[in-house]
């Protein structure tokens, strides 16, 4: 089985998309009778890429985001139709069996057949909660690419469910596959990671938010709620500064609470790790989430989860988590007080996590993927 894959997200921060990728392909080389090529825009390599650097990264999309909205729009468009080109002389004349789509659009392709990977339907059901380029670029070329696509994977049952009704697509060509947590998530020996929280100037206990710091995420809610909650708990916040994110600084000066919200920026692995295994719990009041990784990770590390009731995320925290109404405050202030105020729950959260995680690995991921693979390509 040769592998032709869109290697783009693996140059980027080590986020859900390219947590996703690389997990998947670590053990996807792994699996007998597979070669993978990664095409990362100009060239196959053999080799995985490898991320950029965290601060190089952030700077060059801190540029990249202070560009006018139709600047944006024009550059990632040609940059994509000159990726396209490249790809069909890489992908012409050299046997793969298959190309794997994993980078939001389908690519004008032939003469290999293409699996696309859909993580969520975002960018047409919320789509004021990204950048207006990002969705002038999915409405100009996502549905004329579609086309070319042999067969989808998709990251969990509600997503599946989502595409097949709004895009109209047979549900046999819709292969729900879900993610895993890193086998680097695990609980943490509480005296490092005391020490870690410490270094990075965090108060002893917490409640922890992971994620892009962008409004999809509903910060500001979160925000609403600790004004109102019995404890007076503090939050850390840790992810990159995505974008549109100022409406829950304004919400917490509003609420003069700005003395009890921390932010870290982007955490590497190992920090994050630490900070899933210190928290009092994980608080997760997205929205809308195509699986919601955050959850699994902390579970992994053995931190209590309080997430959204909504889209992806009942599907994946199972009866292992305490679920709330997102676009209710108080919902979600009883459930922080519920938490943090019982120790003998959090103890519950904590087995039961620990078991939920465990029931995802991404060998199997790897697994079913190549399962679809082999189908598409007439190699099964």
């Amino acid at each position: 089985m040769n592998i032709l894959l869109d290697a783009l997200p693996l140059n980027r921060l080590t986020t859900g998309i390219s947590r996703y990728v690389r997990n998947l392909y670590l053990q996807m080389e792994k699996l007998p009778g597979v070669n993978v090529r990664y095409f990362g825009g100009y060239s196959c390599t053999p080799e995985m890429p490898v991320n950029m650097k965290p601060d190089d990264w952030i700077k060059n999309t801190s540029l990249t985001r202070r560009l006018p909205a139709p600047a944006s729009f024009g550059l990632h468009s040609i940059g994509w139709l000159l990726y396209e080109k490249r790809l069909r002389r890489c992908a012409k004349d050299n046997g793969f069996h298959v190309y794997h789509e994993t980078n939001f659009i389908p690519a004008k392709i032939k003469d290999v057949p293409q699996v696309l990977t859909i993580y969520d339907l975002s960018l047409m059901k919320y789509r004021d909660k990204h950048p207006r380029s990002r969705v002038w670029f999915s409405d100009l070329f996502f549905k004329r690419r579609m086309k070319y696509v042999a067969h989808i994977i998709t990251i969990s049952d509600f997503v599946r469910s989502e595409i097949c009704d709004d895009l109209h697509i047979d549900g046999g060509k819709v292969t729900a596959i879900p993610l895993a947590p890193s086998s680097f998530f695990f609980p943490r020996d509480r005296e490092k990671s005391r020490g870690m929280i410490k270094e990075l100037g965090l108060p002893k206990d917490f409640l922890l938010f992971v994620g892009t710091l962008e409004p999809r995420k509903n910060l500001s809610l979160l925000v609403k709620t600790l004004a109102v909650c019995e404890h007076d708990i503090p939050i850390v916040l840790v992810g990159w500064d995505g974008w549109g994110n100022n409406e829950w600084l304004k919400t917490a000066e509003t609420k003069s609470l700005r003395k009890r919200i921390f932010t870290t920026g982007y955490v590497d692995e190992e920090t994050l790790a630490c900070l899933y295994s210190s928290a009092l719990a994980l608080v997760f009041p997205s929205l809308y989430e195509g699986f919601g990784l955050p959850v699994l990770e902390a579970m992994a590390c053995g931190c209590p989860v309080i997430c959204s009731n909504v889209a992806s995320l009942p599907e994946v925290a199972g009866d292992a988590g305490i679920l709330f109404d997102p676009f209710e405050f108080e919902d979600l202030g009883a459930a922080i007080d519920k938490v943090v105020g019982d120790c003998t729950l959090r103890e519950n959260l904590i087995r039961k996590g620990l078991l939920r995680a465990a029931q995802f690995s991404w060998e199997n991921t790897a697994k079913k993927t190549l399962e679809v693979f082999r189908a598409v390509s007439g190699q099964d």
